[in-house]
This record gives structure tokens, C-alpha cells and sequence, in this order.
């Protein structure tokens, strides 16, 4: 499959799509393949048994100017970019997309009605921009964000997609959280690139509710402080 068709698949469905970049352009911050595949082997983040980003040695392409990687594996679909100026470029499928109904909730009775894609989220949302902000972190950290890192992020095609959670979870609702609009959830920041790491976390947890609040779901300060504390047993992996 080439990277044109595994992107079109990608878009078919819910995905993430993530730009991160320095807001001043200089040509050449990663002027060869060593220096960009050094920097994504540093800046990788492995806390939940599937990195971010997925980095196939077998499935990574050079063209002088970019390196990209692609996996399509069951419903783990990406494709990526970094660009010889630093920056990244990522499509990221949401698993709830893709997984039938039938498996996702296995062992649920009954099953939640039937929805285009389901959006889980710890696993879909906090923890996925927990991942992509401790990735940018280790990006900043290899210099090609200086002075300021500037950080899209976009949750796409999830009209009524619902969102989801354990039934043991304490503030799992009865109430289905859907989302309504067609538009993109789009967020922008830039930060000063040596300021990153200490606003990283923070950043993820008011990026997810955001998201949440689209599908309607307004989480409680109780809610927020579970999240909080999910989000660092993920960084420090005791989940």
C-alpha cells in the first residue's frame, strides 16, 4: 500500500492529525537521515506498549529533505514526517474506529448503541496527548524547536462518535457522550521550547477536556483529579 492510499484510509475514519514545528523556519536543523532517525530514537515515547510514534525500521523511507514511516497493522494505522527543518508531521487512526463493537466491549452487557466509531477516554484521548506531548518534548529537547514550538493538534471525523469508559470507573455515565459537529476539534499552542517539559502535562489534561466538552461530557473536579492522576501513573508506568 503506498503512503497516499494509507492516508486516504486513515481520513475514511477518526484520526489525529499532529504538526509540531519552531515558529521561526531554518533549513537544515536535521540535515541528514542519521541526525533525524537519532532524534526520533531519543524523543520516542514508550509508556503503554505501543510507542509514539511507531518507528518501523523495515517501513521508513529517506527522501533528502524527509523521513516517514508508516505502519498498518490490525488497527494500528500511521503515518508520519520530520523534515530536515524539525518538523513533524503525524496521522494516527483511533482504534475505536476500527475495532467492531462486538470486540471493543466483549464482555459487556448490553452493548452501547451502535455508533460510527467509539473514543475512549483515557486510552484514546488523555493518554494519547500525554504520548504527543512528551514526544514534542523530546523533539524541543534536540533543539529544532528553538526559540518557540508551535503545536497542532486535530481530532477529525468523529460526528457522532461516542465516547466511552469502564463500567468500574467511578465517574463512568449512564448518559451517552456524543459529538455533534462535523468540524474538526483543532488546538494551538506555542510555547517557548525551553518551557515545554514543565507545561507538557498540564497541557495534555486541558487539551482532553477540551475534547471531552465537545462530546458534551463537562467532567466534575473529582473527574479531572482521577484524570490528573491516571495521567501519572501512565508517565511513571504503573497502570
Amino acid at each position: 500500500m503506498s503512503h497516499e492510499e494509507l492516508l486516504a484510509e486513515i481520513k475514511s475514519r477518526g484520526y489525529w492529525r499532529v504538526e509540531m514545528r519552531s515558529t521561526e523556519y531554518r533549513d537544515k536543523r536535521l540535515p541528514n537521515r542519521r541526525a533525524m532517525q537519532n532524534l526520533l530514537s531519543s524523543a520516542t515515547v514508550s509508556v503503554r506498549g505501543w510507542p509514539y510514534p511507531y518507528f518501523p525500521a523495515e517501513d521508513i523511507a529517506y527522501s533528502g529533505k524527509w523521513l516517514e514511516g508508516r505502519v498498518n497493522w490490525s488497527y494500528h494505522k500511521e503515518y508520519w514526517r520530520i523534515y530536515e527543518s524539525g518538523q513533524w508531521l503525524h496521522y494516527l487512526c483511533l482504534p475505536g474506529a476500527w475495532i467492531p463493537r462486538e470486540e471493543l466491549f466483549k464482555g459487556r452487557s448490553p452493548l452501547p448503541s451502535q455508533h460510527p466509531g467509539y473514543v475512549h477516554i483515557r486510552g484514546d484521548v488523555l493518554f494519547t496527548l500525554t504520548e504527543i506531548l512528551h514526544f514534542a518534548v523530546g523533539l524541543a529537547q534536540g533543539s529544532v524547536f528553538a526559540p518557540t514550538a508551535f503545536l497542532s493538534i486535530q481530532l477529525h471525523n468523529t460526528r457522532d462518535y461516542m465516547l466511552y469508559e469502564e463500567f468500574q470507573r467511578p465517574f463512568f455515565f449512564i448518559h451517552k457522550y456524543v459529538n455533534p459537529l462535523d468540524t474538526p476539534i483543532e488546538q494551538q499552542e506555542s510555547v517557548p521550547a525551553g518551557q515545554l517539559s514543565a507545561v507538557a502535562d498540564q497541557m495534555a489534561l486541558e487539551m482532553a477536556v477540551k475534547v471531552f466538552e465537545v462530546f458534551g461530557w463537562v467532567p466534575s473536579e473529582a473527574a479531572v483529579r482521577m484524570l490528573a492522576e491516571d495521567q501519572k501513573k501512565l508517565i511513571e508506568r504503573r497502570l
